[in-house]
């Protein structure tokens, strides 16, 4: 495929860099690594020391590094073979333009967490979630094809070992923060309206009442108590009217209306995770507006990681710019998965965030360990990146060439703690590099599984 990644330590800023203290928590904690990292892994494992990677698949062939290769006659003696660990907790983030790869391989690292094959090694298979959103509602999502509403079952109805069920939301499943979530009562970008003032009040008051009697949430006592006692003005029914109807299209209908212990709520619709199970929140349709969506999203999340599996729990978010946009309710989200980022190591969680625009969060970008760049043209994207990236900081116009030039499949490969070689010094103590501020070319494996992101050409 190409010449393997450099393991020069000198040279320019974009060299990679030289630990000589490795061990095997160093090893286990790397996302990316290649295939001479994972022959020393078991070396170490063969010696009576701890297993470093248990679990892990093949990403991509390494096509160049960003570093010049020392000695280019041993580029045909080394593996260009780059793995993605998926035993410890780690977060992605791909970009690129429509049809330059990006879903293939969202994908690609789905299969190497949930299913096992000859692609990797995966004892124990995580769960998975993906969110996915088309206002047009014509495709399913590209996931789905890993297991190889009327509407949205016909679109999946010719894809086998997919099940559709309605997504539906009980009211024991709510509480006093995600209400407000869904209305989108939020200061993240700034202060609130007056009247959400009195939905807070009215949700605090019956918050203390559950905990008194040992209830859940009753959507119905809310409702009654939002129109007895708020005295809300007609230009302020309105707009929170439209927020309740929102989420009354997606609740459980004929919810009882006699009160319920948390018991008997328990046998009413729940998000249950298993290892090897790949769920789609899928709200793909026009009459789902893409703050709906978010706030959705934004409830199946924390559902999901109150429900999550003890193998550990990957969590996608596909073509996330066609719903994480400039609203509250995006803000809300982008808050969330920031701070589900931030403890995943506490959680057990991973996070993959595919887009078309790399613009769409920087804070999102800056905490992601590993960054995948695919194929794109317009400058502004470019300029985003240089500003999160380590490595997009130095010769923009050279990288920006690169990834103009990116065939479909290739991607640039960014991630400061990636573990690409193992030298040996003149004291024999090996030394693991790392890419730090350099980056490499790869090319996506091909999947294991069906690939439903062909384009569709004329003929």
């Amino acid at each position: 495929m190409g010449s393997p990644p450099s393991t020069s330590s000198s040279g320019s800023s974009s060299s990679a860099s030289i630990s000589s203290s490795p061990s095997a928590e160093e090893l286990a904690a790397t996302p990316v690594f290649t295939q001479a990292v994972l022959e020393y892994g078991t070396n170490l494992k063969a010696n009576g020391k701890e297993e470093s990677i248990a679990q892990y698949g093949l990403l991509a062939g390494i096509l160049e590094s960003s570093n010049a290769l020392k000695n280019p006659s041993e580029t045909h003696e080394k593996d260009i073979r780059l793995f993605f660990n998926t035993t410890a907790p780690s977060s992605v983030f791909i970009c690129g333009s429509q049809g330059s790869g990006k879903s293939h391989s969202l994908s690609c690292l789905l299969e190497n967490f949930l299913t096992q094959s000859k692609a990797n090694v995966l004892p124990r298979p995580l769960t998975g979630i993906v969110f996915h959103y088309d206002p047009f509602g014509g495709s399913p999502c590209e996931a789905a094809y890993l297991s190889s509403a009327k509407d949205i079952s016909a679109i999946y109805s010719h894809l086998p070992q997919v099940v559709v069920e309605e997504l539906r939301i009980n009211q024991s499943d709510l509480d006093t923060r995600k209400m407000m979530e869904l209305m989108a009562v939020s200061s993240v970008q700034g202060s609130i309206p007056l009247y959400l003032h009195v939905v807070q009040r009215i949700l605090k008051d019956l918050r203390i009442e559950e905990q008194l009697n040992g209830t859940t949430f009753n959507y119905r006592e809310f409702k009654s108590r939002l129109t007895i006692d708020a005295a809300l003005a007609p230009g302020q029914l309105g707009p929170l009217q439209q927020r309740l109807d929102n989420l009354e299209s997606f609740m459980v209908r004929e919810q009882p209306s006699h009160t319920h212990t948390l018991d008997q709520y328990n046998r009413l619709t729940r998000y249950i995770l298993q290892p090897g199970q790949l769920t789609i929140v899928d709200l793909s349709c026009p009459c789902v507006t893409e703050e709906t969506a978010c706030s959705l999203f934004n409830i199946c999340l924390d559902l999901f990681l109150q429900h999550r599996a003890d193998a550990g729990l990957v969590i996608a978010l596909d073509e996330a710019h066609k719903y994480m946009t400039d609203t509250v309710e995006s803000a809300v989200l982008t808050a969330k998965l920031f701070e589900n980022i931030r403890v995943q190591r506490h959680l057990g969680i991973r996070v993959i965030i595919s887009t078309q625009e790399p613009t769409i969060s920087p804070k999102l970008l800056d905490l992601c360990s590993t960054t995948i760049v695919h194929r794109f043209t317009s400058p502004d994207w470019m300029q985003a990146l240089k500003k999160h990236l380590a490595g997009a900081s130095i010769l923009t116009t050279e990288l920006f060439t690169k990834i103009v030039a990116l065939r479909r499949g290739e991607a640039l490969l960014f991630c400061p703690s990636a573990i690409i070689d193992v030298r040996r010094s003149v004291t024999k103590h090996p030394q693991l590099v790392k890419l730090s501020h350099g980056h490499l070319k790869i090319r996506v494996r091909e999947r294991v599984t069906r690939d439903g992101g062909r384009s569709v050409v004329a003929r």
